[in-house]
């Protein structure tokens, strides 16, 4: 995972995601929330748009997590011809796990 530059220095892509490259949100990606951005990698397959996923961790792990399992739940039910987790799976799973109580 590579880190960038965001309001307090903690964005971290998350999650890497493939679509067609007709499909209209890569015309136009949505703009960055507070909580996370959506920023078109630079290289992908021909005919294919890889967009990675940036969370912000200023709110800890745990939200982090969360929010990008829904930013990837919520494209993938957008409908897409393609759609593929090209990285972050094992990731993306962390969000999946209940949490657990120590003794």
């Amino acid at each position: 995972m590579s880190n960038l530059c965001g309001s307090n220095g903690s964005w971290t892509v998350v999650a890497t995601v493939e679509i067609e490259d007709d499909e209209p949100i890569v015309r136009t990606l949505p703009r960055a929330t507070p909580s996370f951005r959506f920023e078109r990698a630079s290289t992908a397959p021909k005919g294919f748009v890889w967009i990675d996923i940036h969370v912000d961790f200023g709110l800890g792990a745990a939200h982090a997590t969360h929010v990008a399992r829904t930013v990837v739940d919520e494209l993938a039910g957008c409908g897409f011809r393609t759609f593929r987790i090209v990285a972050g799976a094992a990731y993306l799973e962390l969000a999946r796990r209940p949490a657990t109580k120590e003794a």
